[in-house]
């Protein structure tokens, strides 16, 4: 099995705000966020991590909520977050939500899951430089409208969307050099130990390792999200 990886990337909030709300997403969902002396080998390890007045999100390896905890976030704090994910080492993609909305997504395979999808939805995944920015302090469009383009993944990575980048085109981390030029810290080392704060997460689709205490993070009550998924989503 490749890489599954999921975040959020909350654009001018505190990492408290931002903690505060995700124990409220995981409350309305029948569960929970506790902090937790674990490794990220734990099936509910969970980082938040603030950095340039930024905020970010790293999710469990199995968990399938990124979206919906991104707009529920994004819509109790009132403020744009980036719905992040890597997946099976094939492509990394984002879904921008405002107020929880969605004003931009982007994928560079969009016909990764279906063949068939039509011309209109692929155009939905293009991604936009110019509005992506609008949500973004301090990021021109020229920053990563490079980043934005569509893969043949028969083809080997060649090449770097920008010279600074760590990255190429065609890799899955390239996400790391975008989420960069957000001025979104991503919270783990290249050792895989957490730069951030550390919690178990759980929800009704993700449980609690068993024998752990459910003590969670006090929050507001709020209803539950949509549970709705997206074509995209085979799970």
């Amino acid at each position: 099995m490749g890489l599954f990886l999921s975040l959020s990337g909350i654009i001018g909030k505190s990492s408290g705000s931002v903690i505060n709300s995700l124990a409220n997403y995981a409350k309305s969902v029948n569960g929970g966020l506790q902090p937790a002396a674990i490794d990220n080998e734990h099936e509910n390890f969970c980082v938040v991590k603030e950095a340039n007045g930024n905020s970010c999100i790293l999710y469990p390896f199995h968990y399938t909520e990124w979206d919906n905890s991104s707009k529920f976030i994004s819509r109790e704090l009132q403020a744009p977050v980036f719905s992040c994910h890597i997946h099976d080492e094939d492509l990394w993609m984002f879904v921008v939500y405002n107020n929880g909305e969605v004003v931009s997504q982007f994928n560079p395979v969009p016909d990764y899951w279906d063949d068939n999808i039509s011309q209109k939805e692929i155009d939905k995944w293009k991604g936009d430089a110019n509005t992506v920015c609008k949500y973004v302090r301090n990021c021109k469009p020229a920053d990563i409208e490079k980043y934005l383009k569509r893969w043949n993944l028969d083809d080997e990575p060649l090449e770097k969307a920008y010279k600074e980048d760590e990255f190429t085109l065609g890799d899955c981390w390239q996400l790391i050099d975008f989420l960069n030029k957000l001025g979104i810290s991503y919270p783990l080392d290249n050792e895989g130990n957490p730069t951030g704060q550390v919690f178990k997460l759980w929800t009704s689709q993700l449980k609690l390792e068993a024998s752990e205490p459910k003590q969670a993070i006090q929050s507001k009550n709020n209803p539950a999200q949509n549970k709705s998924k997206p074509w995209w989503k085979f799970w």
